[in-house]
């Protein structure tokens, strides 16, 4: 299949606006802007400097590589090994309309790809989303649709997707509030938003890290428990620049993250690590949890938390109403 086909297939999960109305974006030779002849460019107009800034920060990085995936099998045996994406393999149904905003090079997309499901799976960097679109040209993945798009503008229909997700991406934007609330938009009633965030709390070392970064550089990693773990020379230094040498990032609390739910009408489901019972599915609601001071403070004592820099994950369902 080509790929102007492919996307032809998918005209209708796109809009653009013009003179404040919504019109259909029909991929079509005229006005589709190809990067690398197969990856669609929806960014028309020139970035703000600190997202223009951070597309060229992962143009670089291209965080993650694919050393470790020699092909899809080994690709999904990857992901299965993790218990948070396992789990979310295991509890999105067959054929959901899926968006992964921030997919960098696209490893998570493209091993949810089983189950017929659409998957689309947005960046800014090119660099990744090229990494991410050879590896699915090669293994034949026919459902996973790399593009550019600016969070602060996605081309999607309004009330589109059953499951979006932004893991560990919206505090490299300008507005995290405002990159959510663009998330919700093209997010269906009943359908569930995961986002995942630097705590601010846990981030603590990290942050001492990054002031040594400035003086050792990416000899840093002598210092960090993960680096120092990663057999690959080149997936060690990638992780070392986005964690220690990143140009932005905006830390959260658990607390605040539930305040942008109540406002944008999205049911709390999750709160990982705090709340998720390893025996309960993922996407399964608990009681909404009584986050006091303490309460995110005592978040930091799993060990996991402050080794993976201080990261939540919360999840919710949005209001059908």
């Amino acid at each position: 299949m080509s790929d102007l086909k492919r996307y032809e297939k998918i005209k209708d999960a796109f809009f653009k606006k013009i003179e404040h109305k919504e019109e259909k974006l029909y991929l079509d030779n005229k006005n589709l802007n190809l990067i690398k002849n197969s990856i669609p460019n929806f960014i028309s107009d020139d970035l703000d400097n600190l997202t223009n800034k951070m597309s060229e920060f992962y143009d670089e990085v291209r965080f993650p590589n694919y050393d470790d995936c020699e092909d899809y099998a080994s690709l999904y045996d990857k992901g299965i090994k993790n218990l948070f994406t396992k789990r979310i393999d295991q509890e999105l149904s067959y054929g959901t309309n899926t968006l992964e905003l921030g997919c960098g090079t696209g490893q998570l997309s493209l091993f949810l790809a089983r189950g017929n499901r659409n998957i689309f799976s947005v960046d800014i960097s090119n660099g990744s989303l090229i990494l991410g679109e050879k590896f699915r040209i090669e293994n034949d993945i026919k459902n996973v649709y790399f593009m550019k798009m600016d969070v602060f503008d996605l081309k999607f229909k309004k009330n589109y997707f059953d499951f979006t997700i932004s893991n560990g991406v919206l505090h490299h934007t300008k507005d995290a509030r405002k990159a959510f609330n663009s998330l919700v938009e093209v997010t269906k009633p009943g359908g569930l938003i995961v986002i995942g965030l630097y705590h601010k709390y846990g981030r603590f070392f990290t942050k001492v890290k990054q002031k040594l970064a400035r003086l050792l550089g990416k000899n840093i990693f002598f210092l960090d428990q993960t680096s120092l773990k990663i057999k690959s020379k080149d997936k060690r230094n990638a992780w070392v620049t986005d964690q220690f040498l990143n140009p932005h990032e905006t830390l959260h609390l658990p607390s605040q993250t539930m305040q942008w739910f109540k406002e944008e009408g999205v049911e709390f489901v999750n709160l990982i690590p705090h709340s998720d019972d390893i025996s309960k599915p993922l996407f399964q609601t608990r009681e909404e949890p009584k986050l006091s001071f303490i309460n995110e403070f005592l978040m930091l004592f799993n060990m996991n938390q402050i080794q993976e820099g201080g990261f939540f994950v919360i999840i919710g369902r949005k209001n059908k109403y």
